[in-house]
């Protein structure tokens, strides 16, 4: 895929104690030739991710938050920093990205016509490529700078429900969402213990939810019970807390997303 002339592509790659895999991705991000710019946040890792990212010296630009401020903080701090016409956002998890996978993501919104393209991890059965939750949750994104700019303000405050918030801000029909087959990520519970595994999970699964709830109107009761839900210590609290919920958007999404996840 050849990049049209005289636009700039500036990828934004935000990272939370991802040593396990950030090192192959940047480095494949970096012999991808339609990549103009690497810009890595690093927020507030507590392993060794800080120690990877600054060993590429200046191949990258590097940001370096000492405390987690969570996914729209850093994504917004990769923003300002980014000099890119194009953005793409990719997450630092993935065990297999490809420059293939890189293309995918970018031929909508360079080739296409469309403002924003959204890549979702997919099976290798083509049957299974329908659009779901996790087409909607994806960090795999594509979008012109300027249309970020009117919403930094919200971004920065927006932790992992970040995601929902911007799909709310685009028009579908100038939305292209991809299934990226066969692309690999790494689960929480292979970058943390069980129960650190569960706690992230759960937190993120709480603020995702909140967002949502939003675009409806969040009743402080739902608010109360997602509060209760994000502090939930095994699965049987988990399960309590959602039966309690009355937006029945926010409980498909923690019976879909959470639930179904936490019990395989």
């Amino acid at each position: 895929m050849n990049k049209l002339k005289n636009i700039t592509i500036s990828a934004i790659i935000p990272a939370y104690n991802e040593h396990q895999t950030i090192e192959a991705v940047i480095n494949t991000i970096l012999n991808n030739p339609l990549i103009d710019e690497v810009i890595c946040i690093n927020d507030g890792s507590t392993d060794n991710t800080a120690q990877i990212l600054e060993r590429f010296g200046n191949q990258i630009q590097f940001i370096n938050l000492k405390e987690n401020k969570g996914k729209g903080y850093a994504m917004t701090q990769g923003i300002l920093k980014a000099k890119g016409e194009i953005l793409l956002f990719l997450d630092a998890d993935f065990t297999n990205l490809s420059n293939t996978y890189i293309e995918q993501l970018l031929k909508p919104v360079l080739e296409d016509g469309y403002r924003v393209s959204l890549g979702y991890l997919a099976d290798n059965d083509s049957s299974i490529t329908k659009r779901n939750l996790a087409s909607e949750l994806t960090g795999q994104r594509v979008y012109y700078k300027e249309d970020l700019l009117p919403h930094l303000e919200r971004i920065s405050k927006t932790r992992f429900g970040v995601e929902i918030y911007l799909n709310n801000q685009f028009p579908e029909e100038d939305t292209k969402k991809a299934p990226l087959k066969g692309l690999q990520a790494l689960y929480k519970y292979e970058k943390f213990s069980s129960s650190e595994a569960l706690k992230e999970y759960v937190k993120e699964a709480a603020e995702i939810a909140k967002v949502i709830g939003e675009k409806n109107g969040l009743l402080n009761r739902d608010y109360k019970v997602l509060e209760l839900l994000s502090k939930s210590k095994n699965i049987r609290e988990l399960e309590l807390y959602t039966t309690k919920i009355k937006n029945p958007k926010i409980r498909e999404f923690l019976n879909r997303y959470v639930l179904k996840y936490i019990r395989r």
